[in-house]
């Protein structure tokens, strides 16, 4: 058995769907309750109080429909595209190495912070937000104005 049979197992016994997420709003509303100011009585037994608010609010969370679909998937489908959007954070630095440009040394010459910023929305919008899509042309133009006025900026200093 290779590892992509277990991770198509994983997926059709729910992992993804259910278990991951599950144990995702577990753990965030546990640590939200833990310091939350309505739980500080000495009387009250705070750690099983929280987990038991926590793994309730967390079935209530991922039987949430999105979108027609579990929660799950839609969680599956937002890390998949942030990885995406990472991936494509990190060639940017590379390329950004390649010509020179340390990423530390970013902080005095914000127009390349802005840059990327603007280069990372346009990913965003190029790539569909859902609810919010821009057709290719559009794109591919906000893209050439921008990469037009940021050349006449860095050229005029």
């Amino acid at each position: 058995m290779d590892f992509n049979q277990i991770i198509s197992n994983m997926q059709n016994l729910g992992f993804y769907d259910f278990v991951l997420p599950w144990l995702l709003f577990l753990c965030i509303l546990y640590v939200i309750l833990l310091m939350a100011p309505f739980l500080q009585d000495r009387e009250v037994d705070k750690k099983r109080v929280s987990i038991l608010i926590a793994a309730i609010l967390s079935f209530f969370i991922i039987a949430y429909p999105v979108g027609g679909s579990t929660f799950g998937v839609f969680l599956v489908g937002l890390f998949g595209t942030t990885g995406i959007y990472i991936a494509a954070a990190l060639v940017l630095i590379i390329l950004l190495g390649t010509f020179g440009i340390n990423i530390n040394d970013l902080g005095p010459k914000k127009y390349i912070g802005w840059t990327i910023l603007l280069a990372i929305i346009i990913l965003f919008l190029y790539g569909g937000i859902t609810g919010i899509t821009v057709s290719s042309g559009l794109a591919s133009l906000l893209f050439i104005i921008v990469l037009v006025l940021g050349v006449m900026y860095f050229i005029s200093g």
